[in-house]
């Protein structure tokens, strides 16, 4: 990554840099990092011992509730491995919708399993009830799916590696080499545990990160050192006006005609009443 970057800024050729760019994008979408989903399970076993009392049969239909996962590590620590997998994850977070790990999301999933111990623990559990609360968490956890799915932007995959070529070339050009930090003594210090391509390879994650936050800010219409906060009922985000506000624009006015609509409503059913 050191020699890359290194060619890169002495090199007085646009087109020579335009190679040397181009060998850098090819490197990182051929890697063998590639972007993988898959199910994951939270299990739990039953005891053989209560399976056939009511309770155990409750926990024993919930001891496998799955879940979409990601590959979201890699073994490798070549340059190209965690650029990659940097630029694997932001899609994930970003885009993917299948893909939610939320930890309120993941915390109703777990109700069933967590349940299970406290009552191998000793805690004292009605079916009736028991089953009531399971069956709660669970579509409470479809619903707050739905809600985090919304919060995610539209975009393929094509599209997205065209965006981050874009993001890719302007991080190449302002990178500058190591030698040219005005703080070497902060240089010094990270060289104790850090050699020049991990030096590299972070600054551009870090920028990968940072260039997302402001396409993102772009994809929404929010202007920049605005104040802004996520709508609660599309999920979108949106400008703040007020301190209190809680939904965009579009959503507001449709809450407000609906809530119009609802109060006329009970004042026409409280006035047949009088």
């Amino acid at each position: 990554m050191y020699e890359i970057v290194d060619e890169y800024k002495h090199s007085e050729s646009s087109d020579k840099k335009n190679k040397i760019f181009k060998s850098l994008c090819s490197a990182i979408w051929t890697s063998d990092n590639k972007r993988r989903t898959y199910i994951k399970t939270i299990k739990f076993v039953i005891r053989k011992d209560l399976l056939n009392t009511e309770i155990g049969q409750i926990f024993n239909v919930w001891s496998e509730v799955e879940y979409m996962g990601y590959k979201a590590m890699s073994k490798e620590t070549d340059w190209c491995s965690l650029i990659r997998q940097k630029i694997n994850n932001l899609y994930t977070r970003y885009f993917d919708k299948d893909v939610i790990l939320n930890k309120d999301y993941l915390y109703l999933l777990n109700t069933p399993r967590r349940l299970y111990y406290q009552w191998l623990d000793g805690v004292e559990m009605d079916p009736n009830e028991l089953t009531r609360i399971i069956d709660d968490s669970i579509d409470n956890s479809i619903r707050l799916k739905t809600q985090y799915q919304k919060q995610k932007m539209e975009l393929s995959w094509n599209n997205y590696k065209k965006m981050i070529e874009e993001f890719l070339q302007k991080i190449l050009n302002n990178c500058k080499l190591i030698e040219d930090y005005e703080d070497k003594t902060r240089l010094n210090s990270i060289y104790d545990f850090m050699n020049e391509d991990n030096f590299y390879v972070s600054y551009f994650c870090k920028s990968l990160e940072g260039e997302m936050l402001k396409w993102q800010k772009k994809y929404y219409d929010i202007r920049d050192h605005k104040k802004y906060k996520r709508c609660i009922t599309c999920g979108k985000l949106f400008e703040m006006k007020t301190f209190n506000q809680k939904r965009c624009i579009i959503c507001q006015k449709k809450y407000n005609r609906i809530n119009k609509t609802e109060k006329q409503k009970k004042y026409r059913v409280e006035k047949l009443k009088s």
